[in-house]
């Protein structure tokens, strides 16, 4: 530099501190990136001769897969499969392919012998429907596959798994989950996502030694439905107006309570398939509603369970009347239910008029419709006594 030249103004300082900070911060968020959450998402498929699993692969809409196919028995082509590396899997081979989740894809199978594709627009609406999401990985050498395990929070998975080359005993940590996975076999596991958060999954047998990589990530469920009122709208109580809620039913329809406004009576009643009160209780709402049907809606909003295992249940005892699926419990905590069955009953004008926890009798199921029906309801007890 030259004798008695100027020295730089202070903007100009800020400006060369304030580009530095920026590259520093640019590199550290491309190292963040550059790991195995990023790039296109990663899902797993094992085939067998029964068949692929998962026999459905939902994916979102608008978003680039890469896909892990495996065998269990023999080989199978991958004709169809976009950008497989290699034409054919056979046993103990993973054979990578990728996918651009649109529209054209939905309903589609993944190559001749893999699964159907559905495509959604959030795996949102699998919790929502109750449908339990279907996994497959796959333990390799050093990490499971896919790396990252993507689950949506609230809802069930069943977890399809294999190892590649000896028996290997699976931990998630931070849960009591745990996954025996061998070569030649595929061992499921259902399970309840548990909340939010990425969740490390250690080998504890059967591994290299020097680290072995996975996780499961559990990511918050942003849909609206199943939706309810929040309380800040007031509580449950007899004599105010009902909370709003909408939930899908076994037919994949959304129904909202306030749809009953104006119209009729609603008769909610809370329950699950694991109680014997309900089981006894509901043939006899069937009988009402063959009845009573013109007078007054029923709407039977289960508790916490997978689809298929509400379905199994109605159809078992012949049910024909609307099973709500209430697949987080919200709707349940919303109106204070803390006990199995609880039935609520709504006049046409959405105002909670009568409670009942326990089982109702027919003839108690009669009383309570006839209060809501009558000008000058008087309503039986909210429970039997004691």
């Amino acid at each position: 530099m030259r004798s008695g030249s100027r020295p730089l103004p202070r903007w100009a300082g800020f400006l060369i501190v304030a580009l530095i900070a920026l590259g520093l911060a640019w590199w550290e968020l491309a190292r963040q990136t550059s790991g195995p959450g990023s790039g296109p998402r990663e899902a797993a498929v094992i085939l067998t001769v029964d068949g692929p699993f998962p026999p459905v692969l939902y994916v979102e809409n608008g978003t680039d897969y890469r896909i892990a196919f495996t065998s269990l028995d023999e080989e199978y082509a991958l004709e169809g499969v976009p950008q497989a590396e290699q034409p054919a899997v056979g046993p103990g081979q993973v054979v990578f392919g990728q996918l651009r989740a649109e529209p054209a894809w939905n309903g589609r199978r993944l190559g001749p012998y893999g699964p159907t594709v559905r495509v959604v627009d959030s795996l949102d609406t699998l919790v929502a429907r109750g449908e339990v999401y279907p996994v497959a990985v796959i333990a390799g050498e050093r990490e499971l596959i896919p790396r990252q395990v993507r689950l949506p929070e609230g809802g069930w998975a069943q977890v399809g798994g294999t190892s590649l080359s000896a028996p290997r005993m699976l931990a998630i940590a931070g849960t009591d989950v745990h996954l025996a996975l061998w070569p030649g076999q595929r061992m499921d596991l259902t399970l309840e996502v548990p909340g939010p958060g990425t969740y490390a999954v250690e080998c504890e047998q059967g591994c290299e030694p020097g680290g072995w990589r996975g996780a499961f990530r559990v990511e918050a469920v942003a849909g609206s439905v199943p939706w309810v009122e929040s309380r800040d709208s007031g509580p449950a109580e007899i004599g105010r107006p009902a909370p709003d809620f909408a939930l899908y039913d076994l037919n994949g329809r959304v129904v909202r309570l306030s749809d009953f406004r104006g119209k009729k009576p609603v008769f909610v009643n809370f329950w699950a398939t694991w109680c014997p009160p309900c089981r006894r209780e509901m043939p006899a709402m069937e009988e009402l509603l063959a009845r009573r049907g013109e007078e007054v809606a029923i709407l039977a909003v289960n508790y916490r369970e997978p689809r298929d295992q509400v379905d199994d249940f109605m159809k078992e005892l012949a049910l024909t009347f609307p099973a709500l699926l209430d697949v987080r419990g919200d709707v349940a905590h919303r109106y204070d239910v803390w006990s199995y069955p609880t039935s609520v009953f709504i006049d046409a004008d959405g105002i909670i008029r009568g409670r009942f926890i326990g089982e109702l009798s027919p003839a108690m199921m009669d009383d309570f419709i006839d209060a809501l029906t009558a000008d000058a309801a008087v309503f039986p007890s909210s429970g039997p006594p004691g």
